[in-house]
């Protein structure tokens, strides 16, 4: 479990660290707010494409194996951004980068539930997304350093250096064994109530993603912060997010109800996600995230706790990657729609609709769920 969440820790401090800053740098390259987006956007699409497939292999080959090559991709990815600069590189750069972080992200993911998410979920993936909120925090406050008093070479050559680290110590995790693969089953896992209220949760996840990705690190700027406040902000949430899901998972060992947690996250989230435009400085934006980011953590430790519950074993990595496959499709409109909304409206607006379709859909699917007892009964809340 160590060794797991090592890794973790390191997958997600490599990815942001480039990626929190990378709108800015492309910015600085020359790119437009559109272009910037359009490469956030298809660094997510590439990544989207192969989760399913990358999934359904962590369940049919070797995880520990498509760790190691996923990390291989990862650090080509990031010796490429050392070198290019204008967009046509960048853009088959971003297809190889998405590729990477599919195969770390998900089958990082599903090999550590497929071993440890037989009991005590909420305390094991509580475990889990601890190292991966401190490699989301501590990734951007050490980019945010470095790019005050290192190029942008050693940058991007310490991503790619820290991918390959990733790939070595792999080679000592357990591996999962190999399952018959069907479609029928996999088809049989998703086409229930409680998987499908799932997907329509993480596609609208996905949604807040896409905008976080293109237009947070921009926004910072805008209202007057620079590279190394924009990694203190980033640390300071990775942090937040670390210390509070121990207790939400705790919390979350002792209910029965499904959704409850994942609808008050996503609505908690929603309301600081739609008050962020009105950040003025340093300290109101970062209260208005460290509020954000607690629903976040309270959605995203009830989705990686009905992972576990709601879906065989042996058949994890295949369901987990179509989520999460459904979450990048999301957040790859929505960085494309970030991107076009940046340049016409201007950064509070993003944030303004985005929170806004949060608010509203935490209220839909509330009201869909109490209408009917059938509902109520499937997801556990009482008639």
């Amino acid at each position: 479990m160590l060794l797991s969440c090592l890794i973790r820790f390191l997958i997600y401090f490599c990815h942001w660290l480039v990626l929190a800053h990378l709108p800015v740098i492309l910015v600085d390259y020359g790119l437009s707010d559109s272009q910037v987006g359009l490469l956030i956007a298809l660094f997510a699409i590439s990544a989207m494409a192969l989760m399913a497939p990358l999934g359904f292999f962590a369940d049919y080959f070797s995880p520990r194996r498509l760790l190691i090559v996923g990390a291989l991709t990862y650090s080509l990815y990031f010796f490429g951004l050392e070198r290019a600069q204008t967009l046509w590189p960048l853009l088959l750069l971003a297809l190889l980068g998405g590729f990477g972080s599919a195969c770390l992200v998900v089958v990082s993911e599903a090999l550590y539930l497929k071993q440890y998410g037989d009991k005590d979920q909420g305390r094991r993936v509580a475990a889990f997304q601890v190292a991966t909120y401190l490699g989301f925090g501590a990734g951007p406050f050490c980019g945010g350093l470095l790019l005050d008093y290192w190029s942008g070479d050693f940058f991007f050559r310490l991503a790619a250096l820290v991918s390959l680290a990733i790939g070595l110590l792999c080679l000592g995790l357990a591996d999962s064994s190999p399952i018959r693969f069907s479609f029928q089953r996999y088809r049989a896992d998703m086409g229930q109530l409680r998987p499908l209220i799932l997907m329509a949760c993480v596609l609208l996840i996905g949604t807040h993603f896409g905008v976080e990705q293109t237009s947070s690190a921009l926004l910072m700027r805008h209202i007057g912060l620079g590279q190394q406040e924009i990694g203190q902000i980033f640390g300071l949430l990775g942090l937040w997010m670390a210390l509070c899901v121990p207790f939400v998972g705790w919390f979350k060992d002792r209910r029965d109800s499904f959704f409850v947690f994942l609808l008050v996250g996503i609505a908690i989230s929603g309301f600081f996600q739609l008050i962020t435009g009105l950040a003025e400085g340093y300290w109101s934006y970062a209260v208005i995230r460290l509020c954000h980011t607690l629903g976040d953590t309270i959605a995203l430790l009830e989705l990686g706790v009905l992972l576990a519950l709601l879906f065989p074993v042996a058949r994890l990595g295949g369901n987990s990657g179509l989520l999460y496959g459904l979450r990048t499709l999301a957040t790859f409109g929505a960085a494309i729609g970030a991107g076009l909304i940046n340049q016409s409206f201007g950064y509070a607006a993003t944030f303004l609709i985005s929170g806004t379709l949060m608010l509203l859909f935490a209220a839909l699917m509330t009201l869909y769920i109490l209408t009917s007892r059938e509902r109520c009964r499937e997801v556990g809340w009482r008639p």
